[in-house]
Order: C-alpha cells, then sequence, then structure tokens
C-alpha cells in the first residue's frame, strides 16, 4: 500500500468560529447542488456523524438554504454507522433526521440509512448492495458528488480507525469494520469509495483536533486515516475554524 500513498492537492477554509464554519460549509454546499442539478438530475451527498456536523445542519434547515437549496433531488446517505437503532443518541442517521432531515422537504425514498440495528455483517451487505443498486451506471467505484466527513482526535474519519482491517480494504464498498480498541464494530465506506467522490469535504472544529490536523496535513499515513483521503479526481477542502490551526500557526 506504500507505493500509493501521494499527497494530493487540497484546499483549507478557515473560520473564526464553529459557527462561522457552518455558515460557510452551508453556503458552499447550496452553491454546489445548484451547480450539480445544472447537468444531471439529482445529487448524491454521504453524511458524516458525530457532534460537528450539527451546527451544519442546522444552518442548511434555515433560510435561505431551506428554501434555496432543491432537496427533492438531493439523495442522501452515510459515510459510516454505529451499531445502534436508529432512536439510539449516537446514530448518525438519527443526528441528522433530528437536526436536518426532519427539517427540510427531502423525500424519504431519497434517504438511504446504514441499518446499524442488524447484525454488523449483514447491514454492511445489505448498504452495499444498495449503493450498487443507485450507483449502478458508474464505473467501478460509486462517484458521489459529495461525501463530508469529520475526524476524530486519533485522526480516524468515517469508522476508518488506525489499525483498523478496513484500512486495507480495496474491493468492497461497505465492510464491518472491527474497532479493537473501542471493543465494537461500525460499518464504514471504504477508501476507495471516498477517493473516487467528485468532492469530499472534512469539517473539523475544536483544540482537541488540533494534532490529529496536522498529521493529516503532513501527507498520507496510516496512523492518520483522514490522512488516507486523497480523491482521485475530485478536490478535497478542509472546513476547519481557528482553534484547529493556532498551534500549527505558532510554530
Amino acid at each position: 500500500m506504500a507505493d500509493k500513498l501521494i499527497q494530493m492537492p487540497f484546499q483549507t477554509l478557515l473560520s473564526e468560529t464553529p459557527e462561522a464554519l457552518a455558515e460557510k460549509a452551508a453556503a458552499d454546499f447550496a452553491a454546489l447542488v445548484v451547480q450539480t442539478l445544472t447537468h444531471q438530475e439529482r445529487f448524491t451527498v454521504a453524511l458524516p456523524g458525530g457532534v460537528t456536523p450539527k451546527l451544519f445542519f442546522t444552518r442548511l434547515t434555515q433560510d435561505p438554504y431551506r428554501t434555496q437549496i432543491p432537496w427533492d433531488k438531493v439523495w442522501v446517505f452515510w459515510g459510516d454507522e454505529r451499531c445502534v437503532p436508529p432512536e439510539h443518541s449516537e446514530s448518525n442517521f438519527g443526528v441528522a433526521r433530528d437536526y436536518l432531515l426532519g427539517n427540510v422537504s427531502i423525500s424519504s425514498a431519497h434517504v438511504y440509512r446504514i441499518r446499524g440495528e442488524d447484525p454488523p455483517a449483514d447491514a454492511a451487505r445489505a448498504y452495499a448492495k444498495q449503493l450498487h443498486e443507485v450507483f449502478k451506471n458508474d464505473p467501478a467505484w460509486p462517484e458521489f458528488d459529495l461525501i463530508i466527513l469529520g475526524m476524530g482526535t486519533d485522526g480516524h474519519t468515517a469508522s476508518l480507525m488506525p489499525g483498523t482491517a478496513a484500512l486495507h480494504e480495496e474491493r468492497r464498498w461497505v465492510v464491518e469494520n472491527v474497532v479493537r480498541s473501542l471493543q465494537t464494530v461500525r460499518i464504514t465506506l471504504t477508501l476507495p469509495v471516498i477517493n473516487h467522490a467528485h468532492h469530499v469535504w472534512f469539517l473539523v472544529t475544536g483544540a482537541k483536533k488540533r494534532e490529529a490536523f496536522a498529521k493529516a496535513q503532513a501527507g498520507p499515513s496510516e496512523d492518520c486515516p483522514a490522512s488516507l483521503v486523497q480523491p482521485e479526481k475530485g478536490g478535497l477542502s478542509w472546513y476547519v475554524d481557528r482553534a484547529v490551526t493556532q498551534a500549527s500557526e505558532r510554530s
């Protein structure tokens, strides 16, 4: 795998606060959706989990984005999911439902959640089957219009944690990933899927992410899975707030 670790161009979009970041990301999301729909009939996006996206989701439900975005043409997916039912507080789908999907005019037929309540292997296979059906006209890999990701303090993204088998998956689109450090299993998109997206965005806030952000910017390394996100043809954008960059700015 080492011969594939090539640093690709990316842009860093700095905001002063998490609220300003949410505003910038929401404006850019609306613009990307509208622009993409000028030449195709749907916009496909994979959403992130965790706490950081909540402000972004909330901003999308407010004007002008609530009415500006043609939500009926947006198809929603997830980059990963915890093995919990949708009503659970840690469900990535549940967070998006509560903070975004339940507050905009999006068709339930265009929402493709990962069934975290099912046995992990079954959930992964079922989600992969759905993706194969939706992206059946794409080449070897699905080509999402946008995949939005977060990053943990350990540098993980989606549910691609350091030292886990999923980092080496080169064939399957979705896998159940055993995370021994957390004594759990997660369902996650694999790196080839992420790296075939037309656009990949990271949303990262808070001083606790400084070290991981510095590692991710230093170049591809399996110790920091987020650094392995290197879109083959698409654009890579890091939306960060000032707290994430302060340490590196002082050095």
